[in-house]
C-alpha cells in the first residue's frame, strides 16, 4: 500500500509537469504591512462528483500548484475552507459546500447561499430564462453519458440495439433522470434518426418506453430489479453501475447518430451571479485561472486525475478511473462547446421549454445573454 502511495504521488507530480496558467500577483486592495485587509469571502457551490475536480484536484494538490508559481489554494478546514492564494498571498477566503445536481445548484444561487457554482449549465440557463442575473463564466466539461443497458441483454454497440429493439416483441424500458436531462434528449434524437418509436407510455412494437429514474441515484436498483432495460445516464453513474455489475456501457452519447451532431453536448459549467461578478472580478479570475490549470492536468493525466477523484469522491478507485475518461474536460468557450451548445438550445426552442427572457432569441443572443467569458479569455490568453 505504501508502494503505491508514492507511485501515485510519481504520477501526479510528473504530470503536472509543464502545466500551468499564469497569473501576476497582485495585491488585496487596501492592504498594508500594518492592518492587511479583510480578505473577500465566496461560497462555492458543487455537485460533488467527478464532473468538478478541476476544484478538487487543486484542494488535493495544493503544493505541486504552489510550485509551478501560479494560483494555489491553502486549507484552512478539510473540504470546507481554503484560502485562494497567489504566489505567498492570500487573495480570497473560498467557503466550499456541496449542493444538488439539476436545478439544485442555481436555486442555492437564487437563494444568495452560494456566490459561485459549479453544475450542470442546462438548469442554469433555465433560471436565466425565469429572469436570474447568473452568468456562465466557462465551461467545465461536456459529453459524459452514456447508454447502459442490464448484463443480460445480448447488446455491445449501437447498431447491436437499434436490431435488438426492431426486433423485440414488447417495448425495451430504457431510463432517464430528469425530464429535460441532456442525456434523455440526445437519446430520442438518436432514435428519431434511426426510425424508432417512443414515448413515456405504451409505445408500439419495436419502440422504446421512456422511464422517469426520478435522479441517478436510481440508476442501480432500477437496473438490479429489472424495472428498466436499460438507462441512458452521465457518469460516474455509468462507471457505477458496470462495477457492480447490473449494467454494461454500449454507447457513448456524443458517438450517437447522425454523425457529430451530439458531440459536445452541454453538461457541467463555472457561473456566478452578477453582484458576485461585479464585485468580486480579480478574484475570480484568479479562480479560473486555477481551475483551467488544473483542467489541463485532467486533460493529460486522466489516470493520476482519476486517482485524485476517488479520494475526493470517495468512489471507488476502478469506478473512477473508468468514468474520468468518459467526460470530455475542457474550460475554453471555443467552437466545439458553441456548437454542442447551439444544437441544445435548437431542440429546448423546438418543443417551447423557454418561457421568458430566452423565448424567441436568436442562439447568438441567448448565449451572450447567458454568458460572461471574458475572465475566462483574458486567463487563456495570459492578460
Amino acid at each position: 500500500m505504501y508502494g503505491k502511495s508514492l507511485l501515485v504521488l510519481a504520477v501526479i507530480g510528473l504530470a503536472f509537469a509543464g502545466c500551468t496558467a499564469e497569473v501576476e500577483p497582485k495585491k488585496t486592495p487596501g492592504q498594508t504591512p500594518d492592518a492587511p485587509a479583510e480578505l473577500p469571502k465566496l461560497t462555492i457551490g458543487h455537485v460533488g462528483h467527478d464532473h468538478q475536480i478541476a476544484l478538487y484536484v487543486a484542494a488535493l494538490q495544493p503544493k505541486l500548484l504552489k510550485e509551478r508559481g501560479g494560483v494555489w489554494l491553502k486549507e484552512k478546514k478539510p473540504r470546507e475552507v481554503y484560502d485562494l492564494m497567489d504566489g505567498d498571498e492570500a487573495v480570497a477566503e473560498l467557503h466550499l459546500t456541496k449542493v444538488g445536481g439539476g436545478s439544485n445548484m442555481p436555486a442555492a444561487m437564487e437563494r444568495g447561499e452560494i456566490d459561485v457554482g459549479l453544475g450542470g449549465i442546462p438548469a442554469v440557463v433555465f433560471f436565466v430564462d425565469k429572469g436570474a442575473p447568473f452568468r456562465v463564466l466557462s465551461p467545465l466539461n461536456v459529453d459524459g453519458d452514456m447508454l447502459l443497458l442490464r448484463p443480460d441483454i445480448p447488446v455491445d454497440d449501437w447498431a447491436g440495439f437499434v436490431q435488438y429493439v426492431k426486433e423485440s416483441k414488447k417495448p425495451v424500458k430504457i431510463g432517464y433522470k430528469a425530464p429535460v436531462a441532456v442525456a434523455k434528449l440526445v437519446f430520442m434524437g438518436a432514435l428519431d434518426h434511426e426510425g424508432i418509436p417512443h414515448s413515456e407510455a405504451a409505445p408500439p412494437e419495436g419502440g422504446v418506453e421512456l422511464v422517469h429514474l426520478k435522479g441517478a441515484k436510481n440508476t442501480v436498483p432500477l437496473l438490479e430489479s429489472g424495472a428498466v432495460d436499460g438507462v441512458v445516464i452521465n457518469e460516474p453513474f455509468g462507471s457505477i453501475a458496470e462495477s457492480k455489475n447490473v449494467g454494461k456501457i454500449v454507447s457513448l452519447l456524443g458517438d450517437l447518430p447522425p454523425d457529430g451532431r451530439w458531440k459536445n453536448h452541454p453538461c457541467c459549467c463555472v457561473c456566478a451571479t452578477q453582484a458576485t461578478i461585479d464585485g468580486h472580478r480579480e478574484v475570480l479570475k484568479k479562480l479560473l485561472a486555477m481551475m483551467y490549470n488544473t483542467t489541463k492536468f485532467i486533460q493529460e493525466s486522466p489516470e493520476a486525475a482519476g486517482m485524485l477523484a476517488a479520494e475526493w469522491t470517495k468512489k471507488p478507485m476502478a469506478v473512477e478511473l473508468e468514468s474520468v475518461p468518459n467526460i470530455v474536460y475542457l474550460m475554453e468557450p471555443g467552437e466545439a462547446y458553441r456548437k454542442g451548445l447551439e444544437t441544445w438550445f435548437g431542440i429546448m426552442n423546438e418543443v417551447g421549454k423557454f418561457k421568458g427572457a430566452i423565448k424567441g432569441r436568436s442562439f447568438e443572443e441567448a448565449f451572450e445573454l447567458c454568458h460572461d467569458l471574458t475572465l475566462i479569455n483574458e486567463v487563456i490568453e495570459g492578460r
